[in-house]
């Protein structure tokens, strides 16, 4: 689901770090940065990590900017859906996330590409600087939930970050996840999980907050209730736990937990210990359901044969 980052100029990643960012988001690279009055784009499709790493040191190294890591959801592998997008003359604008709109209208073309085109292109085609403002942006991110990140760089210079509070800092940059990356390998430490709302679910600005960083499975015994089904051990939630994590490696999670919302509320739910919220938003925002489940393999180490 792609990697956001928001750089400084005295950031540094090392090769090791760009090549993991590689290995999991290899359809393509995109940077974006001002320099006289106007947004500069660069874009490729890597056919390795090395020319990964090539490129990031040419265009980004040294530089305030905002660049993107696409892993393929919706629409073509191609330049064109290589995000930055372009949104005014002034404006341009990379996502990471999937948005529920999605792109039925043209396939070849990516949910972000259709958000723009639909809702941020004629609000800011008619106001360019209203991007700038905080109620638009804190509107934008309620539209949105905090699963989803934008990220806009306008030719002043401006980086406007949507959602940011949802990212992580690491070496003097914001990062929009900690799943499209591996955080064990590169010293990083405190990924925790704040919840804040569904997006797209009716809340509003009733935002739900609570800290998801403990509460992990450790030998106990805990009774769960899912849709009337109860999972009362380890040896109930195993079976859940292993179909989600080879749907995992299979690269099908997203459609696992479309498939058997039950299952994923239970897995979720004996893991975050929390069953009501956890059935809502699995049913609300399976995507975030998605990228919870993804959490527990890739930064908590669980697997199988770990629970």
């Amino acid at each position: 689901m792609c990697l956001l980052v928001h750089q400084k100029e005295t950031t540094h990643f090392t090769d090791a770090f760009l090549k993991d960012v590689y290995g999991k988001n290899r359809d393509g690279i995109g940077i974006m940065f001002a320099t006289a009055g106007n947004v500069v784009v660069k874009k490729a499709l890597p056919t390795n990590a090395a020319e990964f790493v090539e490129f990031y040191r040419q265009y980004a190294e040294g530089r305030e900017c905002i660049w993107h890591a696409r892993m393929q959801t919706h629409g073509d592998i191609d330049l064109e859906n290589c995000h930055p997008y372009y949104v005014t003359k002034n404006t341009w604008m990379a996502h990471n996330g999937i948005l529920s709109s999605g792109n039925d209208n043209d396939r070849s073309k990516s949910d972000t590409w259709h958000f723009i085109a639909n809702v941020i292109q004629p609000a800011l085609s008619y106001q360019p600087d209203l991007i700038l403002s905080p109620a638009y942006q804190a509107f934008i991110g309620d539209l949105i939930g905090n699963t989803n990140k934008f990220g806009f760089m306008t030719g002043s210079g401006e980086a406007v970050i949507i959602n940011r509070s949802a990212g992580v800092t690491f070496n003097d940059a914001w990062l929009s996840n900690t799943y499209a990356w591996t955080p064990s390998m590169h010293g990083f430490q405190g990924a925790t999980k704040s919840y804040r709302g569904y997006g797209y679910s009716g809340l509003g600005n009733d935002y739900l907050d609570w800290d998801m960083a403990t509460s992990y499975p450790s030998g106990r015994v805990k009774s769960v209730t899912v849709k009337n089904k109860v999972v009362d051990s380890k040896e109930s939630i195993r079976p859940i736990l292993k179909a989600a994590y080879n749907s995992w490696l299979n690269n099908n999670l997203d459609q696992w937990v479309l498939d058997a919302p039950w299952k994923a509320s239970a897995l979720l739910s004996y893991c975050y210990e929390d069953e009501t919220y956890v059935e809502e938003m699995v049913s609300d925002d399976p995507s975030q359901a998605s990228e919870w489940i993804e959490d527990l393999f890739v930064n908590e180490n669980i697997t199988p044969s770990t629970l």
